[in-house]
């Protein structure tokens, strides 16, 4: 017989509100004895029930995917939901064994389907059970030699695929095709895909990887995107408007010495806007008649200014067009920009660009001339003959650019081709090799699998078998007894069913009905443990994980169910090893004072952990909510101090508070924030209980009471929206009301509270605690 017990829980991909989880080396090791406790809500009770999927061998027990470390006879090893012969010692109680087992709500009471059967084992039975467990003994070894041989058949398959996958990748990784550029992207399951797919593929395959690996691999020239991509005034439209402008015609009376002057008339037309209010000229000093002053005005009335105003219009226009030109000619590309064969079509084109251009600002500058003497003297039309140029165009250049363009992106094909072409040779090459190793190592696990199976119903035919050897009769004396303990009283009993194979519970000889829930409780975790006691339980030395066991029990019951499961698990050494999972804060301290009361005297150690949810980011995504396992304080005087739930609660919060640091992330703030609704609001409610009896059990009033104590505005502003938010209900809504940016503010506002109330009994609790009351009230810096 075989002795395991779990080490660690080392991971779980894929089970509730275990996703991707790991117990990230913070929890120690388990020992025989081991003491969690959880909230509600902490992950406690999910964990209870993935440990009894896997021992049923549920369907999610597979995609939960769960990776043990455990000792078995001494030998640390490694189990999965499929590893044979493990999960069979594992025995779960939690609220899914009890529907599975007991009926209480049947007509005829409750009722156990699972556990006791009458009459002695016949001589067949018998017979059949010791020929049963010599075959397993037989095949146990060749099976696990079997399983063994085809994992390692397996890998060799993967590893062979593995190296091809490498080859492809060092061949083509500075190939054009992404795919081939890393070995994250490129991997064996791609060559699996090959393998095991349409093998006409291969047809295609390289016959001179060399050649075909260099054009893979060779650099294709960059796309030219630097070609002008604005607009040119068309030539045409330029000479239009300059034409129309150099002949336009003027309605003023032109005065005969300025019409003929027409530097004299610039000097003038300025002078007029410096003498607009002086009667006597600023030069020589001579009067300005109010006749003089009309014959100037007629002169340089609103048309010759208009036309002026159009002509620096057209100016501007001729300049810009000018700047565009020389822009377009400058984007043409150089000599290396382009494929070497094609520099000679492209300097031809550049000079027909840049004659193109040279013509249309030869133009663009003479317009420009012609029309600033124009402006100088609007009443005559210059003399010009204006030659003919057409609007620049790279229409030449581009078409030597979609030349490179296209001889570009014929190369990155080819290039993909060849790269193709080099991949299934490499695979063509161990396609012979894979056949061979891949019929092997299916061959081994159809022997291995055979095997398992074998041995699977062989277990499941001799646990069959040997619950035929469970006589009642004591057991159900055994459990009158014990729930007559338990409860203090002996109405219950336990008795044999009419057809003989079951037992059932009656109340005053009559069947038991409506009972309460802690009768349940009580009975129910009583079944389960008579179940599993020695000379009960078939097989190997049991696992036993206990989860929730003092549900709605009064203090009465929960004592005595206490001790008795202490007595039974702890006490009693048949069990390999003992989980108990509370969310009793009562039976988790009582059994921190008997486990550090007994210390070393427990047979096989004990460990003690909390788990609890905290908000992780789980790469990039945001945070969520996922348990988290510690292991309780090894300081024995620090923990001796935590007996009470108010201490316990205090310390949680303070320490949290504390801790927090300026720059938490939203998943700190979160977990932070996270203590309000729960402990925190225990903790207020301990306080206030005490500190206002005449308000027990009604938390609003209470707070309001203390809130009347404070006289700082910030502080009672958070205290009001803390009570705001967590008053009405029982659990508390975290994302109500207040943000996580101000979850320190807040839970300090709430010691802040109890000082401003009772400050020599905060200081004690910090004094008690080892808690530094400067600390939990410092501001962050």
């Amino acid at each position: 017989m075989t002795t395991a017990t779990i080490t660690r829980i080392r991971k779980v991909h894929d089970y509730r509100v275990f996703q991707r989880w790991t117990d990230d080396r913070r929890a120690i090791d388990f020992a025989r004895v081991n003491l969690l406790y959880g909230t509600n809500g902490s992950g406690k009770s999910t964990l209870a029930s993935l440990l009894r999927s896997c021992a049923a061998s549920d369907p999610a027990a597979a995609q939960a995917r769960i990776e043990l470390a455990a000792s078995i006879d001494g030998v640390e090893s490694i189990v999965t939901h499929a590893t044979e012969g493990f999960w069979s010692r594992v025995q779960v109680f939690n609220a899914e064994y009890v529907r599975e087992n007991l009926r209480f709500d049947d007509n005829q009471g409750p009722r156990s389907d699972s556990l006791l059967t009458l009459g002695k084992a016949n001589v067949d039975a018998e017979l059949e059970l010791a020929e049963a467990q010599n075959r397993k003994a037989e095949i146990e070894l060749a099976a696990a030699a079997a399983r063994s041989a085809a994992k390692a058949a397996d890998a060799e398959v993967e590893r062979r695929m593995t190296r091809v996958a490498g080859h492809v990748y060092e061949d083509l990784r500075y190939s054009p095709v992404a795919t081939y550029r890393g070995t994250n992207t490129y991997t064996r399951r791609n060559v699996r895909k090959l393998l095991v797919g349409d093998r006409t593929l291969f047809d295609s395959a390289s016959v001179d990887i060399a050649a075909d690996r260099g054009l893979a691999t060779s650099s294709a020239p960059r796309p030219y995107t630097g070609l002008f991509r604005g607009e040119l005034r068309g030539f045409d439209e330029i000479i239009r408007d300059s034409e129309a402008l150099l002949r336009a015609d003027v309605t003023s009376k032109p005065l005969e010495q300025l019409a003929e002057n027409t530097a004299g008339a610039e000097w003038v037309q300025r002078g007029l806007q410096l003498h607009e209010h002086e009667t006597a000229c600023l030069f020589c000093g001579s009067e300005i008649s109010s006749e003089r002053r009309a014959a100037l005005a007629a002169h340089f009335d609103r048309s010759v200014t208009d036309l002026q105003a159009r002509i620096d219009d057209q100016v501007v226009i001729l300049r810009n067009s000018s700047q565009s030109a020389s822009r377009l000619a400058d984007s043409v590309p150089g000599d290396g920009d382009l494929y070497p064969d094609l520099a000679g079509a492209l300097r031809t084109a550049r000079s027909e660009v840049q004659d193109q251009v040279d013509r249309y600002q030869r133009v663009l500058s003479e317009l420009e001339r012609l029309l600033s003497e124009k402006r100088s003297n609007p009443f005559a039309i210059p003399e010009h003959e204006l030659t003919t140029a057409a609007t620049p165009t790279l229409r030449a250049v581009a078409e030597v650019i979609a030349t490179h363009e296209t001889r570009r992106l014929a190369h990155e094909k080819e290039a993909s081709a060849a790269a193709r072409r080099v991949e299934l040779a490499r695979v063509k090459a161990f396609a012979e090799e894979y056949d061979l190793l891949a019929e092997s190592a299916h061959e081994l696990d159809e022997k291995a699998t055979s095997l398992e199976d074998e041995l699977r119903e062989l277990s499941q035919r001799i646990i069959t078998l040997s619950s035929l050897d469970a006589d009642p009769v004591p057991q159900a004396t055994e459990l009158t007894g014990s729930v007559a303990r338990l409860l203090g009283r002996s109405e219950l009993a336990f008795a044999p069913s009419d057809d003989g194979k079951q037992y059932r519970i009656e109340r005053s000889g009559m069947p038991a009905t409506h009972l309460s829930e802690g009768e349940r409780t009580a009975i129910a975790l009583l079944h389960f443990l008579a179940s599993i006691r020695e000379g009960v339980l078939a097989g190997e030395a049991p696992i036993v994980v206990i989860d929730d066991p003092v549900s709605s029990m009064d203090e009465g019951i929960l004592f005595g169910l206490s001790s008795f499961l202490w007595s039974s698990l702890v006490e009693n050494s048949y069990a390999s090893q003992v989980f108990l999972l509370t969310h009793n804060f009562e039976l988790f301290r009582q059994w921190v004072v008997q486990l550090e009361g007994a210390g070393r005297h427990v047979l096989g150690g004990y460990s003690i952990h909390e788990i609890r949810m905290k908000h992780r980011r789980v790469g990039a995504s945001a945070p969520r909510r996922t348990p988290e396992l510690d292991p309780w304080t090894s300081d024995t005087r620090q923990s001796s101090k935590l007996r009470s739930l108010y201490h316990f609660l205090f310390a949680r919060v303070a320490t949290s508070v504390i801790e927090a640091k300026p720059d938490l992330s939203l998943a700190e703030r979160m977990d932070l924030l996270a203590l309000a609704p729960n402990a925190a609001r225990k903790m207020l409610e301990a306080f206030l209980s005490f500190r206002f009896p005449q308000h027990i059990g009604r938390f609003h009033q209470g707070m309001k009471a203390a809130i009347e104590e404070v006289n700082d505005p910030a502080i009672r502003t958070h205290v009001e929206r803390y009570l705001h938010a967590y008053s009405h209900n029982e659990e508390g809504n975290v994302s109500a009301m207040i943000d996580p940016s101000e979850a320190t503010v807040v839970l300090r506002s709430l010691f802040l509270l109890i000082r401003a109330n009772d400050p020599k009994h905060l200081s004690a609790m910090c004094e008690a605690l080892g808690i530094e009351e400067s600390e939990l009230f410092a501001l962050p810096s």
